[in-house]
């Protein structure tokens, strides 16, 4: 069902807290002309789910915005949970779209169980058609041995039996997927790792539109990526198509041998699977920052950026406190570090504190503006309460003090008294500019979390009230 709280806004002007008009209002304040007071929620029933978890949104042609993820069922039994793949879609205006949804929580989607032993079945991610159906992955685990899978619904999150053969999905044994892209031919791109007697080898894979394998990608429609040789276990969190057919994946690989540390890795893969030889080292590149002695290194996401090039935000490990942090980082058209981006101490690398108490600060999205900003957000885990983030960069790696508070924006959707925590994992940016941040609340200690959702204001386009309203931009 719908519900509409008050948040503990952390981070905004009074712009944006009085509700006075967009036209006084800064980047990063809360749009009030989205749910109440700029931020909505679906809170979960009990029946269906005690919890919903986004991890990827989608703004639709026609305003409304599309989450997928998982939804965690209720249980009798301690330490049994039971998850399921999850679409939950939301009106333009940020009420709950009643029309969506085949749950008993309306604007609900419960992805059937696709693996009849595994209790644990999550959307990681998933790519809309031009016809408005969609493609997801995730993982399937607990009880028998875990499977990837690739799923296809129409607009509306029914399984389209049309593909993979009539049943509407793919099952890849002992797979985990992450990411995945739909090229220009309607052939959909995976990736993610294989695991074989403990090592894990970054795998890249393509389908026809249809679902069964490409036979014309790398072996029968696999690439795997052997990054310097030496075996170790390497790791592909997210992807980028390319306008040739080709992608660009990135992640992490054990460079320094199994369980002993991982170094950035990214690669370029042309339209046949083939190593790109003038990207990176002959298309493969991992790296770490050379002033730093960190040797836990990962990207979790990455985005073109206007000019050609890469950017991508990870985490790397801070050795005195045993911290991750959030690192951004860019990239040129040929791999190459962009030595003007970040800090001047640091070329190429651009370390955002944004919550010096935190254990590890994760980053969940990251958008790029038509001029060229970054827009990332994060979870994080410290002792205080965690909230929804998000931090804003310049096209040259540094705050962007037109952004909330100096580049930063934290909102609490999780009020006192009762609210425990919130987190951002989800993020997209609209036509208009206005951005889109989605995750986990729960604002009480019954163990319900909700999905909460807020729409930010952001002047990297026109105010389009029509495209806000809900028509096409």
């Amino acid at each position: 069902m719908l519900s509409l709280k008050t948040p503990v806004v952390a981070v905004l002007s009074l712009a944006a807290a009085t509700g006075m008009s967009a036209s006084l209002a800064a980047d990063g304040d809360l749009d009030p002309g989205f749910g109440t007071g700029g931020i909505a929620y679906i809170t979960p029933d009990l029946v269906d789910a005690q919890e919903l978890q986004p991890y990827k949104a989608i703004v639709l042609p026609d305003g409304k915005v599309l989450f997928a993820g998982s939804l965690d069922a209720p249980t009798t039994v301690p330490f049994e949970q039971t998850y399921r793949g999850m679409l939950a879609r939301f009106n333009a205006d940020g009420t709950v779209d009643t029309s969506f949804g085949n749950s008993t929580i309306p604007g609900v989607v419960s992805v059937p169980q696709l693996v009849s032993d595994h209790r644990m079945e999550n959307i990681e991610s998933f790519a809309r058609l031009d016809d408005g159906s969609l493609v997801a992955v995730g993982i399937s685990q607990v009880t028998s041995a875990e499977k990837g899978f690739v799923v296809k619904m129409d607009e509306n999150g029914v399984i389209d039996t049309t593909f993979a053969g009539g049943t509407g999905y793919v099952l890849i044994p002992l797979y985990y997927a992450h990411a995945v892209g739909i090229d220009s031919q309607g052939r959909i791109v995976v990736a993610g790792e294989t695991v074989d007697m403990g090592v894990y080898t970054a795998n890249v894979m393509r389908f026809n539109a249809d679902g069964t394998p490409d036979a014309t990608f790398g072996d029968n429609g696999t690439v795997s990526l052997a990054w310097d040789g030496a075996g170790n276990s390497g790791y592909l969190a997210d992807l980028l198509m390319t306008e040739d057919h080709g992608v660009i994946v990135a992640g992490r690989y054990e460079v320094y041998g199994s369980g002993l540390g991982a170094d950035f890795a990214i690669a370029k893969l042309d339209a046949t699977g083939t190593p790109d030889a003038a990207f990176g080292d002959n298309g493969l590149r991992v790296f770490h920052d050379p002033t730093d002695g960190s040797t836990s290194n990962a990207i979790l996401r990455i985005a073109a950026t206007p000019d050609g090039g890469i950017a991508w935000a990870g985490y790397y490990y801070v050795i005195d406190t045993g911290a991750n942090p959030m690192i951004l980082g860019h990239l040129g058209a040929d791999g190459a570090t962009d030595a003007a981006f970040g800090d001047a101490a640091t070329p190429g690398y651009f370390r955002p504190v944004v919550e010096p108490n935190a254990s590890s600060v994760y980053p969940s999205a990251l958008l790029v503006q038509p001029d060229g900003k970054l827009v990332v957000s994060a979870t994080f885990f410290a002792p205080d309460k965690e909230e929804f983030l998000a931090i804003r960069a310049t096209a040259a790696g540094q705050f962007d003090p037109d952004f909330g508070t100096g580049g930063i924006v934290k909102i609490d959707l999780a009020p006192p008294p009762d609210g425990v925590y919130s987190e951002s994992s989800a993020a997209a940016l609209q036509p208009d500019g206005r951005i889109i941040l989605g995750g986990r609340a729960q604002l009480t200690q019954d163990f319900l979390v909700d999905l909460g959702v807020v729409r930010l204001l952001n002047a990297a386009a026109p105010n389009d009230t029509i495209f806000a309203d809900g028509f096409d931009p």
